[in-house]
C-alpha cells in the first residue's frame, strides 16, 4: 500500500484526468481505466491462500481498491481536507483495517466476498 500510495501521488494529475475521462460516455474511454491495482492488491495478498483458504482474496483485493485508489485519494484532498500525506496514511490504514478484517476470525471472511451464497 506504501507503493500504490506512492504511485497515486507520484501520477496525481494523470489519474485525475483518466478518472475524469472515464465519466463520459463509454465508447469514449474504453481503455482507460483498466482495473490494473486490483491485481497488483491480489498479489501482495496472494500468501493468504495457504494461510486463510477460507478468504476470498480476489474480494478483499477489491474491496481495498475500493478504498485506497485515486477516487479516494481525491476526497480525501479535496474534500476532506487532508494533505497529500495525510491521505496516504488513511489509505493505508484502511487496507489495514480491511486485511485485519478478513483475517481476524475464518468464520467472518464470508464478509469480504463478493457472492452471496458464502
Amino acid at each position: 500500500m506504501t507503493a500504490f500510495s506512492r504511485y497515486n501521488l507520484t501520477w496525481e494529475p494523470q489519474l485525475r484526468a483518466s478518472l475524469r475521462l472515464s465519466l463520459e460516455p463509454p465508447a469514449a474511454t474504453t481503455a482507460l481505466r483498466q482495473g490494473r491495482a486490483v491485481a497488483w492488491i491480489e498479489d501482495a495478498l496472494s500468501p493468504l491462500r495457504q494461510t486463510h483458504p477460507r478468504a476470498d482474496v480476489r474480494a478483499l483485493a477489491v474491496s481495498i481498491r475500493s478504498a485506497t485508489g485515486i477516487e479516494s485519494l481525491i476526497w480525501l484532498v479535496d474534500v476532506a481536507g487532508y494533505s497529500r500525506e495525510q491521505a496516504a496514511d488513511t489509505v493505508r490504514h484502511t487496507a489495514l483495517a480491511l486485511l485485519a478484517a478478513a483475517t481476524a476470525d475464518p468464520r467472518d471472511a464470508h464478509l469480504l466476498r463478493t457472492d452471496l451464497e458464502a
